[in-house]
């Protein structure tokens, strides 16, 4: 491997990390990619005026009545989510390709579950920031109850970490092909609708009022979801990549 890199513009793996241990390269390429995220900016507020339109069409097609809106509230949020993390997803191997770094992640010594590992927790940060600002417009604009927000951090972060776990492996397996934004939500939408339904379901719960006794089960739901998800995705992320 070439030793005259720089970071972070040239977006592949230095040198001196590429003899350490997994668990760090997680977390540098993570960190690499926030930070080339935030420098450029664009792609990340596209995201988030994309879906801010989106949530303002929604509520005006949902009609000015509060109760209808107030209805409509958490599939509203748990749809713009899907939409967020598909874009987020290609935009994650996308650069890799462009930038020509890929193939380096690849020579780097040792198993390759640590590139999913490492995409999987940028899109997990980039998700639940995104996501936080939509409850925070969804509460605004649909009347989405804040007062059990312990319970919806809790379903955000079971939610996004099951459908970051999918967008991630199909984001890498598509990563070469021209086609990748338009294949990746078509293979995408049917594996992650057990995570989104369940979470649609836990956030109508919260947004209710029902006790947390009733919303135990779709969170185990969801945390089973997600251990399934995450294992299986770990374990074929480095044939498919390299395939």
């Amino acid at each position: 491997m070439r030793g005259d890199r720089t970071w972070p513009r040239g977006r592949a793996i230095p040198d001196t990390l590429g003899g350490g241990g997994a668990v760090r390269r997680i977390f540098w390429l993570a960190w690499r990619d926030l930070t080339l995220e935030l420098r450029g900016r664009a792609g990340l507020l596209a995201v988030v005026f994309f879906l801010t339109v989106m949530l303002l069409i929604l509520g005006l097609a949902f009609g000015p009545y509060p109760q209808d809106l107030r209805k409509a509230a958490p599939g509203v949020l748990w749809v713009a989510l899907a939409f967020a993390g598909s874009l987020l997803a290609s935009r994650a191997f996308g650069l890799e390709v462009e930038d020509g770094t890929l193939d380096d992640l690849l020579l780097t010594p040792g198993g390759k579950e640590w590139i999913y590992y490492g995409k999987l927790l940028f899109q997990m940060i980039l998700l639940l920031a995104v996501g936080l600002i939509l409850i925070v417009f969804t509460a605004g604009l649909f009347y989405l109850p804040l007062a059990a927000w312990p319970g919806l951090l809790l379903t955000l972060l079971l939610g996004t970490l099951g459908y970051a776990s999918v967008s991630t492996f199909y984001a890498g397996m598509l990563a070469r092909l021209r086609g990748r934004d338009v294949l990746l939500p078509l293979l995408l939408f049917p594996i992650v609708v057990p995570v989104v339904l369940s979470s649609v379901q836990a956030t109508i719960g919260l947004a209710q009022g029902l006790p947390v006794a009733e919303m135990r089960h779709w969170w185990q739901l969801l945390l089973v979801f997600d251990v399934i998800y995450v294992t299986v995705c770990s374990l074929l992320f480095p044939w498919v990549l390299e395939g």
